[in-house]
């Protein structure tokens, strides 16, 4: 009867911590419906549609190849082809993208950490996070969505197939490569998913005891190739990506500046962002690394030196939130949606802090498993008042500003479809008196609003064409007064 009892109370409290769960995401998710397109997005659709369909699709076999981030075509194409330019199902399957994922992280976090309470706490931090909040309201970071869901997926499958197994099998290994190579047509991000899974072989799965031994050798090769597999996968993306004519390392965006200021900038960057802090120092930094590694180490050697059982998650933590950042931690004023991977390991690493301290509370007081429930649920109250607080002063700033970002360019999509034109198949156009004269805006929403791959589209303000020149367009659009005008027509 007692351990019917015990049961019971588990099942409840799990399901009242999915309910919790979902509830927090519908709360914050709900309004990313009213979100526009992201600045970057008509870029982004073009990107993909305007090719042609095989190509696209080698350029996710071709991992390595310069297309940039193919695998959003498996987003965009499909919108695109049923809702044209209507953002609202764009958003609606973002948010369906970002429900998926943050399933799947809570599967990886009860996996890494053994406890659904901590899977259920850590999954709070990736439902939803003002700071990160334009990778739910601006459309153009599905990239980041995608590249996160698909680490999730490829760790949490490579820890599944594992457990219980000496070694993956050839049909778990191309499965797990798979999901890395998706991660990867996804964003660059993914190139820190080998160190993490490498780290979890070495770490938390058993090996042969004896490394001279034929037959120990041979496991070990069983064991690791998978791993080794996946680093060759990435060490070859990242030569393709950054080497030779359109590399990205081409772009001063993208360019790396591998110096120990960038590295502290970026680094008290990414943690005010992370911790909804504004004082973060690289003092802090370093102090919450160390103390994370001396809890990694202390959990290795715990079996031998005080005959406990070893536990080196705490070490996987801390590889996992000290390699994430790297992709971008050298790069000039990256954060925001770019540490989705990165705050997933932190999220884990506080959650299993949180219980600890819950545990070692009840323990001191005499209060038994009452008094951890009890205890724990305090230290949720108190950093879930403490999260809605700094999530309510970064909303204000944050969700409004990815709405008002995207409404010129709705307006801009607006008039163009009032303009009632359709050009004839490959015309020449050109804008004058661009309203958004410092990119390609225009060039890109005119192209999928007439759903015309042959129109040869310009902007004056970018292309300075002659006068000469533009006499002979067969499309002359004036954007002067804030409104669409066609000048010029055969």
């Amino acid at each position: 009867m007692t351990l019917l009892r015990k049961r019971s109370w588990l099942e409840l409290s799990r399901i009242l911590g999915a309910v919790l769960l979902a509830a927090f995401f519908y709360a914050f998710q709900k309004r990313v419906l009213k979100a526009h397109f992201g600045p970057d997005e008509m870029m982004n659709i073009y990107g993909v549609w305007n090719p042609p369909l095989w190509k696209v699709i080698l350029a996710d076999l071709e991992f390595w190849s310069k297309f940039v981030r193919p695998l959003s075509a498996l987003y965009y194409l499909p919108l695109f082809h049923f809702f044209k330019l209507n953002p609202v199902p764009y958003s609606v399957a973002r948010i369906a993208i970002l429900g998926v994922n943050t399933i799947i992280f809570y599967k990886l976090a009860r996996a890494i950490a053994g406890s659904w309470w901590v899977a259920v706490l850590a999954s709070f931090a990736v439902a939803y996070q003002a700071h990160l909040g334009n990778i739910a309201f601006d459309g153009a970071f599905i990239y980041d969505a995608l590249c996160g869901g698909f680490f999730f997926a490829a760790l949490l499958y490579y820890i599944q197939a594992r457990r219980g197994h000496e070694h993956l099998s050839v049909r778990q290994a191309f499965i797990f490569l798979a999901l890395c190579i998706c991660a990867l047509d996804s964003k660059e991000m993914a190139v820190s998913l080998s160190v993490t899974a490498f780290a979890w072989e070495l770490l938390m799965e058993r090996h042969p005891a004896e490394w001279r031994s034929s037959k120990a050798g041979r496991g070990w090769a069983l064991q690791l190739w998978p791993a080794l597999a996946s680093g060759a996968f990435t060490a070859i993306y990242i030569i393709g990506k950054t080497t030779g004519q359109g590399s990205l390392t081409q772009n001063q965006d993208y360019t790396p500046v591998l110096t120990w200021a960038r590295f502290s900038e970026s680094t008290i960057r990414f943690m005010n962002t992370m911790f909804y802090a504004d004082g973060f120092t690289m003092a802090h930094a370093i102090a919450l690394w160390t103390v994370l590694l001396i809890a990694g180490i202390t959990g290795l050697l715990r079996g031998r030196i005080l005959r406990g059982r070893p536990n080196p998650r705490w070490l996987f933590l801390w590889l996992w939130v000290m390699v994430t950042p790297l992709p971008i931690a050298f790069l000039p004023g990256r954060g925001g949606a770019l540490l989705y991977i990165v705050m997933a390991g932190w999220a884990i690493a506080a959650a299993m802090m949180l219980r600890s301290v819950s545990w070692l509370l009840a323990r001191h007081l005499f209060l038994g498993r009452l008094g951890r429930i009890a205890t724990m649920l305090v230290c949720l109250l108190f950093c879930g008042w403490q999260y809605e607080d700094a999530t309510r002063r970064a909303h204000h700033d944050d969700v409004y500003g990815y709405l008002l970002t995207g409404e010129m360019t709705m307006q801009w999509i607006h008039d163009l479809e009032q303009l009632g034109l359709q050009p004839k198949h490959k015309s020449s156009i050109i804008f004058l008196h661009d309203p958004s004269p410092a990119t390609y805006d225009m060039t890109f929403i005119a192209a999928l609003v007439w759903r015309d791959r042959s129109l040869d589209i310009w902007q004056q303000e970018q292309a300075h064409l002659s006068p000469e020149r533009i006499a002979r367009m067969d499309y002359i659009i004036d954007c002067s007064g804030g409104t669409f005008r066609v000048a010029k027509s055969p």
